[in-house]
């Protein structure tokens, strides 16, 4: 029998019709939900933040918070949850780590005007921390982003150890255009200890601000695959501070990694810090004897140590700074260093490549402006360039345990040492 044609039209409309109904509906089903927290009860801002979170349960959403408030609550924020703060000075008062993120969660501001404040509490520094990692320190934790956010300081002491952002052994994390602003202990940090069996892996610092951090600006104490990259620091140091490095890669145990790590195109200018002497630029280390090493790559940053205009300073100590007795596979290439008061570039280990690298103004008062204890390494097309302008030292020491190096084509040093 033959189905008129309208019929045929309509059935299949209708189909149509619906099936792009349920495609809706599913899609609907699969967007985030987004809640208020501002709406939800509490006592402080963190409390409404946790209830909030608590509305969500299991499902992924975002914690949207306007308008700042006290965090006298410690806020826990779920796996596939995304606590999105709006402008407004969001200020820690909590004994306990202000900010916690489980696996896949994330901290989210709209910008710098989105600022979270280390808490006031006495010897508490960490502003946010993974979950895990907060419980034991060893643990893995996964997929943590903060962004867009300024964390500034305000706690009324100093530390070397805890960190302001603190990822512990962190995979597919990620930290970018984050402003850490006068923190009083260290800025950010990937890495725990590697007891577990765990490692920091594939994760980045990225497009920060770090200025006038009390102690490493930094930091990575254990991990693979790790990139630090378009990251500025500037005036490191505060006056009765600690001391600091601005990039930091220092293995703790004997079990760390420090492998496939790159630290590529950032900025540090500490000639406006308000310490004398700051400590380093950029440290790549390896004295726990873990043979978990390299290759490491340092490469396009520009470093200003100092003044050499008007009254010349010598505020940091070495711009380049690796050594270590299980050092090896290192590359410094096409970096940009200036004014140093002790040397531009100092290398020690196996395996190692400097090539182009710009030094200006380095070394002095019995300091030499490169330092090499090496071996099968090479040291090539260097320039060292003086401005005529306060002290420097165009010595290029080679150690005499040094073996097997090749040097060439380096402008403005002179080579003194063993150079077989």
């Amino acid at each position: 029998m033959l189905i008129p044609l309208f019929r045929v039209v309509f059935s299949v409309i209708l189909i149509l019709t619906i099936t792009s109904f349920v495609l809706v509906v599913n899609g609907q089903r699969q967007q985030p939900s987004i809640v208020f927290a501002n709406n939800y009860p509490g006592q402080d801002i963190g409390a409404k933040i946790n209830a909030a979170d608590k509305a969500l349960g299991q499902k992924p959403g975002e914690i949207v918070v306007k308008g700042g408030g006290t965090i006298s609550t410690q806020v826990v924020i779920s796996s596939d949850h995304v606590l999105r703060l709006m402008p407004g000075t969001y200020a820690a008062t909590t004994t306990a780590i202000p900010i916690l993120l489980k696996p896949r969660s994330s901290v989210i501001g709209s910008g710098w005007d989105s600022i979270i404040v280390e808490s006031t509490a006495p010897g508490q520094f960490t502003v946010i921390s993974a979950y895990n990692h907060s419980i034991l320190n060893g643990t893995a934790d996964a997929g943590l982003v903060i962004r867009n956010v300024q964390i500034k300081g305000a706690n009324p002491g100093f530390y070397s150890a805890p960190s302001a952002i603190s990822l512990g052994n962190c995979t597919g994390c990620l930290v970018d255009k984050v402003w850490i602003n006068g923190t009083r202990s260290i800025g950010a940090q990937l890495g725990g200890s590697s007891s577990m069996g765990n490692f920091a892996e594939n994760s980045k610092v990225t497009n920060c601000l770090f200025t006038r951090v009390a102690s490493q600006n930094l930091a990575l104490v254990n991990g693979r695959n790790i990139t630090f990259e378009g990251n500025r620091f500037i005036a490191s140091g505060q006056r009765g501070g600690p001391g600091n490095t601005n990039i930091d890669v220092e293995p703790n145990e004997a079990t760390d990694h420090i492998e496939n790590v790159t630290i590529r195109n950032n900025f540090i200018d500490v000639h406006d810090s308000e310490m004398p002497t700051t400590g380093n630029g950029i440290v790549v280390q390896a004295t726990t004897g873990t043979p978990y090493v390299g290759p490491i790559l340092v490469e396009h940053n520009k470093i200003i140590g100092g003044s050499t205009q008007g009254v010349v300073t010598n505020v940091l100590s070495n711009a380049i700074y690796v050594f270590g007795s299980t050092m090896r596979d290192v590359t410094i290439r096409n970096n940009v260093i200036t004014r140093t008061g002790q040397s531009g570039i100092n290398i020690q280990g196996t395996r190692i490549i400097v090539a182009n690298n710009e030094l200006f103004d380095v070394g002095g008062g019995g300091t030499p402006g490169f330092v090499v204890d090496a071996n099968h390494s090479r040291i090539v097309n260097n320039t060292l360039t003086y401005s005529g302008v306060g002290p420097v030292a165009g010595r290029m020491i080679v150690s005499a345990t040094s073996r097997d190096n090749v040097f060439e084509n380096n402008r403005g040093f002179q080579i003194v040492g063993n150079i077989r």
